[in-house]
């Protein structure tokens, strides 16, 4: 049997046009799980036994929707604009080097002895599909992004979450991760609304939970989970932290001072600190200096959320450490407390303080997530394609962190700073107010012009 001169061009041309999509990815886009994936859902033949993708390939499409996740514009034209640039410049490369293999080898006939028969033909055995002017019309790409499996979505989520050997802030061994929720706004489409009810009392736009663990120090984003606005975060959060390791550190607010929490995140092997806002009874079994006590609670009663069986297995009670501070305030200072998991003497409750003091940065950053990212509102118009893009952009969020922490020891910045946006202020104009001054963070709450610096 004869090659398929022409089956075997186009899957060349598919693989060049994918390198040509890689670069500013190619070394997080996760190439061998998504091939390792599609092979065991579509089987050996998988070239063959695939959803029909002449051009937006299952690869093709994640590319370009990682690629304009990084983009200000992310309509679906400018998406099908990004790829046709490429397509349609590859194309032409390919082309050429074609004619120029066909222009050698009809050179090499004449030199060789002349063959009586019907003469040779030199003509492109390239599909029509790699030849002909890619259409600018979005909607072959918008049904291949609605042909994508959402498992693969979630495993270059997966995948971009992973840092591997890349420098991790860790705190007395402990890898530490701050968590919150916020509301993102909806499309008002139908289908969205039985999914996600509008908001009472905010006409019919729809929102969506998300909440989200962010590794401090590198600052990706490590799990995250959406659902409706009437959603708890203590029940959105619970298969988050069903994922968390041993000798992993979840900093919270007070929603999280919760018997059933922090029995929950006991049996990870993990850790929490929380602040202790609201009156608690307890029992002191040690006191350790200070303000620092080792004290127990009791289980109290069953939140709506948590199965009754479930709920029969967890002990009857439990220790946790409460360090009580004070702090000052334009009234003079104030007492708070502390509630956590780590019983650790060798740990000191100033440290304890100093490191809770740290998950502030969550409140920074996971405004300037969705704002970077632009995901205030998200476009997609089906529950389906909604939890994709907001999948897909996470996913790129952690892909240009790794980028940074890459490079940071070549950055004239540390790590631990604003390295998203300084990284992303080179190729953007400065930010000025009215007063001429220079604004060099981001957030929705700053207003300014946009002007070129003077040359």
């Amino acid at each position: 049997m004869t090659d398929n001169r022409s089956l075997e061009l186009s899957l060349s041309f598919k693989k060049r046009l994918q390198l040509n999509l890689l670069p500013i990815f190619k070394e997080d886009f996760p190439e061998e799980a998504v091939e390792s994936y599609l092979q065991t859902k579509y089987g050996e033949m998988a070239l063959k036994k695939r959803p029909r993708d002449k051009v937006y390939t299952v690869r093709n499409t994640l590319l370009v929707w990682l690629l304009s996740a990084t983009q200000e514009d992310k309509s679906l034209q400018q998406s099908v604009n990004l790829f046709k640039y490429v397509y349609e410049e590859q194309s032409q490369r390919f082309q050429s080097e074609e004619l120029r293999q066909l222009e050698e080898e009809k050179a090499l006939d004449k030199e060789s002895t002349r063959r009586m028969g019907r003469p040779k033909q030199y003509k492109s055995k390239l599909p029509k599909s790699t030849t002909n002017v890619l259409s600018s019309s979005p909607v072959a790409y918008s049904k291949a992004r609605g042909r994508l499996p959402a498992e693969l979505v979630k495993l270059i989520f997966d995948n971009s979450a992973d840092f591997g050997n890349l420098p991790q802030e860790s705190w007395y061994g402990l890898n530490t991760y701050i968590t919150d929720g916020t509301y993102v706004q909806l499309q008002d489409t139908e289908e969205i609304c039985s999914e996600f009810p509008p908001v009472e009392g905010n006409g019919r736009f729809p929102q969506a939970l998300l909440q989200v663990f962010i590794r401090q120090g590198s600052g990706q984003i490590s799990r995250y989970a959406a659902g409706s606005w009437k959603q708890s975060e203590l029940q959105l959060v619970i298969p988050m932290i069903k994922e968390l390791k041993p000798k992993d550190l979840l900093l919270a607010d007070d929603l999280y001072n919760s018997y059933y929490h922090f029995c929950l995140i006991l049996s990870q092997k993990a850790h929490i600190i929380v602040p202790g806002k609201r009156e608690r009874n307890y029992t002191v079994i040690k006191t350790l200096g200070k303000g620092d006590e080792l004290v127990e609670i009791k289980k109290g009663n069953r939140p709506d959320y948590v199965d009754k069986e479930e709920w029969k297995t967890l002990p009857e009670s439990i220790r946790l450490r409460r360090i009580t501070y004070t702090y000052p305030t334009k009234d003079g200072n104030a007492e708070a407390a502390l509630y956590s998991t780590l019983t650790d003497e060798k740990i000191s409750a100033t440290d304890m303080v100093l490191k809770y003091a740290m998950r502030w940065d969550i409140e920074i950053s996971i405004r300037e997530i969705k704002t970077l990212m632009d995901i205030n509102v998200l476009r997609g118009k089906s529950p389906d394609i909604l939890l994709k893009e907001l999948g897909i952009s996470l996913a790129a969020y952690n892909m240009v962190r790794k980028i940074i922490a890459r490079s940071a020891d070549k950055a004239d910045f540390f790590p631990q700073g604003n390295i998203f946006q300084k990284c992303a202020e080179i190729s953007r104009p400065l930010l000025l107010d009215k007063k001429g001054r220079v604004f060099h963070r981001w957030s929705p709450g700053r207003y300014g012009k946009t002007v070129m610096p003077n040359k």
